[in-house]
């Protein structure tokens, strides 16, 4: 077993090395804190969206018909000033029937540009982790983001590179409520949180992704009532790895932990 994951990494690892060094994502140390205009990111309880209206047509159909609407909703969503700025928002890929989410900061350059979140080189990767650890393919998940439109330095010039930052708590807040309406429609058993941005304001904490990863939590909001928790393991961004290959066996034992999750009896 050890001879097989350690080939396994070395595999993960290699991948690694073929891509280029050009970031379109900002760095995401391990560990490093939160610019202070967005600490700590713990952002407020939103209301809840509305609830969707009761249909008697099948579940399944409903909850496509559910995410269609709530993905327009998203698309002409004007609450902050990302949304004016943006050229696409970026609502989420995958299938609603996922036992998995994963849910990252905001979309980069990339993901502004085509609509759809991770498609750049940290997409890439994420991607090659799911094949290769999990044996999953990106339609077999759900990937999000925090907020659904690019936070840039200089929203004026949304064709630059480099252009990205963190997103304020105020543009978490007016964001959240949309991740948690994805969640209820989903309704899967665990988020993986990629990176510190996620994982505060996700979990409601101010550490840094490096103390708190290869951990099981509780998501803080009861989605589907009192003893119906979704279970959040933290782990680092593929910005990250890029940057640090080191992290990698870290983020190689997280998804030991989430593959082992999944693979227990519903």
């Amino acid at each position: 077993m050890k001879r097989a994951l350690g080939a396994a990494a070395r595999d993960v690892a290699a991948y690694i090395r073929t891509l280029d060094e050009n970031l379109s994502e900002p760095p995401l140390n391990a560990g490093a804190a939160v610019p202070a205009a967005a600490a700590p990111l713990q952002a407020p309880s939103p209301a809840p969206l509305p609830a969707p209206a009761a249909s008697a047509a099948p579940a399944a159909a409903v909850a496509a018909e559910d995410i269609a609407l709530l993905a327009e909703k998203v698309k002409n969503c004007r609450r902050c000033g990302l949304g004016i700025a943006r050229l696409n928002a970026v609502f989420g890929v995958g299938t609603y029937k996922a036992r998995v989410v994963f849910v990252g900061e905001g979309p980069g350059f990339q993901e502004d540009h085509e609509g759809e979140p991770f498609v750049g080189r940290s997409g890439q990767l994420l991607d090659k982790i799911l094949e290769t650890v999990l044996g999953l393919k990106r339609s077999d998940v759900y990937i999000a983001n925090i907020v659904k439109c690019h936070p840039m330095k200089s929203p004026e010039t949304p064709e630059a590179h480099g252009n990205d930052r963190p997103p304020t708590p105020e543009e978490i807040s007016a964001c959240r409520p949309y991740l948690d309406e994805q969640l209820r429609f989903i309704k899967p058993a665990c988020i993986v949180t990629l990176g510190s941005v996620a994982t505060k304001v996700l979990l409601g904490i101010d550490k840094g992704i490096s103390t708190v990863r290869g951990h099981w939590y509780d998501y803080p909001v009861e989605l589907f009532g009192p003893g119906h928790p979704i279970k959040v393991l933290p782990t680092y961004h593929p910005a990250a790895l890029l940057r640090n290959p080191n992290l990698k066996r870290d983020t190689w034992e997280d998804m030991k932990m989430l593959k082992e999750f999944l693979e227990k009896p519903v």
